[in-house]
């Protein structure tokens, strides 16, 4: 027998789905356990926002908000299907607000505030105010809030509508009428919208909405069916065009590494991670008995999607820790319980205990700051430094110079178009015979013949990214790399992170 099944009606938690109502809250005590968190939440997130280099996924970001909606159509027909309605609405963004680092980021800062506020009104509404307040603090405390705060990508986005959506599911259950079915239903289609993966909180809330229709027998809680069938039927043909872009995510790979790195990653530090995790399990042991479906709520909230991913990466390829940000809400409410939960289990008053919570912020505040440091550091740990060697070349080139780009990991040409966007004169990228606008791709189709193209240029600038005992030229077809060491010698000229300039001089 569960809590529920056994506890007097005038005692049931606020979160317990036979409860006719929840309580009313002053707008004062919300604002009390909301400004907070959405204010760090924004400090976090805007603390070096401008200053830390753009990367692959970000300068990906930006060349499709400049593309014109033709261009754009072309691009998701081919890949990143899944990705287009982030795409449209930064296309809008950047047409108002620019095209610096810091607008291009900037909807994610404001979309991990208004998660940060949607955690804290989920844990008053599961736990109790206290509860809350320590969730959105110990969301906007963790690094990895920090990284994809400010990160021109849509996974801010699929965090606040997950929590969003699990929340009006709550209000549904208070008064199961369709406009709020509907609601929930809309919140779960932006969701899938933002990123696919987040259609796996339909298991959690399945399960939330199995004991709450066995424990109060009301058919207008089968309405939750209609809510999920329209997110599933809206977002089916995003998620069937995405299969069929698959190949775009082969390079996801499934081993020991990553199953033994996804903490770290997941919450931006391992130490972090077990703090958070540590306290969760501690939570969900001493509640089980009290409150099993918010437990089950949290627990299979937080479990599903990796193991989701993890069972179905032979199809997939979807196990990435970046898809799997919207289970932190779930892992942040269960440890800011912790205090909670101890004081439920001692049968004492849960007021002063709740704010116990308050110690795993400062304890994930504390062992969190080197994680914080290197969610700032320019450029992303293993990334290439794309914006220094881009500074680097516009510095020293000269009128008639050329430019070419290689590599065994990543291609510097859109990193390129970004950083030297503003520049006057630019190199000429002779070795591209047709370009990316031209394709629908993120990539290009070189010249076939390349004398033809580099026709009398007499300097090439070569950006690779290479290691220093790997040949520059890698990534480049044979025949590319064949003329080039023929007709040209080669002077290694700097060489930042992750990335070299060479420059090539027409040989006499």
């Amino acid at each position: 027998m569960t809590m529920l099944e056994t506890r007097p009606a005038a005692t049931r938690p606020a979160n317990d789905p036979e409860r006719p109502a929840p309580p009313r809250w002053s707008i004062l005590g919300t604002l009390l356990i909301t400004l907070p968190p959405a204010a760090l939440t924004m400090v976090m997130t805007v603390i070096g926002i401008g200053t830390r280099g753009l990367w692959n996924d970000e300068y990906a970001t930006w060349y499709t908000a400049t593309l014109s909606f033709a261009e754009l159509r072309r691009l998701i027909g081919n890949v990143d299907a899944v990705v287009a309605p982030y795409y449209v609405f930064m296309h809008a963004w950047v047409a108002v607000f620019g095209q610096s680092a810091a607008s291009l980021r900037m909807p994610s800062v404001l979309a991990m505030a208004a998660a940060a506020v949607l955690v804290a009104l989920l844990g008053r509404r599961l736990f109790d105010p206290a509860v809350g307040l320590a969730a959105g603090l110990l969301f906007a405390g963790l690094p990895a809030i920090s990284r994809y705060g400010q990160e021109a990508r849509p996974y801010s986005f699929a965090i606040a509508l997950v929590t969003l959506a699990t929340l009006m599911l709550l209000r549904a259950i208070d008064q199961p009428v369709w406009r709020r079915w509907f609601l929930y239903g809309g919140c779960l289609i932006g969701a899938g919208f933002a990123h696919i993966v987040t259609l796996s909180i339909l298991i959690p809330h399945a399960l939330f909405m199995w004991y709450a229709f066995r424990n109060r027998g009301d058919l207008r809680l089968l309405r939750w069916i209609a809510g999920a069938v329209i997110a599933i039927t809206v977002a089916l043909p995003l998620a069937a065009e995405g299969h069929a872009q698959a190949s775009a995510i082969d390079w996801i790979k499934l081993n020991g590494t990553a199953l033994g790195q996804l903490p770290a990653r997941l919450f931006g530090a391992g130490v972090v991670a077990a703090v958070v995790a540590g306290v969760a399990v501690l939570t969900v042991v001493l509640l089980w008995a009290r409150q099993r479906t918010t437990v089950i709520l949290l627990a299979v909230w937080a479990l599903f999607p990796p193991l989701f991913c993890l069972v179905t990466f032979p199809l997939l390829h979807l196990f990435l820790h970046r898809y799997l940000l919207f289970t932190l809400p779930a892992w942040v409410l269960l440890a800011a319980a912790g205090g909670y939960a101890v004081a439920r289990a001692a049968r004492r008053s849960v007021g002063a205990l709740s704010l116990a919570g308050l110690l795993v912020v400062a304890a994930v505040f504390y062992l969190g700051v080197p994680g914080q440091a290197t969610a700032r550091h320019s450029p992303l740990v293993g990334e290439p430094d794309f914006r220094a060697a881009a500074r680097s070349v516009q510095s020293r080139q000269f009128p008639g110079d050329a430019i070419a780009f290689a590599g065994a990991g990543r291609n510097g040409r859109r990193a390129f178009d970004y950083e030297t966007r503003r520049a006057p004169v630019r190199p000429a990228d002779v070795l591209v015979a047709r370009t990316s606008q031209q394709i629908g791709q993120f990539g290009t189709v070189e010249c076939a013949d390349p004398g033809r193209c580099v026709g009398d240029t007499r300097r090439i600038w070569l950006i690779t990214a290479t290691a220093t005992y790997q040949d520059p030229l890698t990534g480049m077809t044979e025949t590319i790399q064949a003329y080039l060491n023929s007709a040209f010698t080669f002077t290694e000229i700097q060489s930042f992170s992750n990335v070299r300039i060479f420059l090539l001089n027409r040989k006499v």
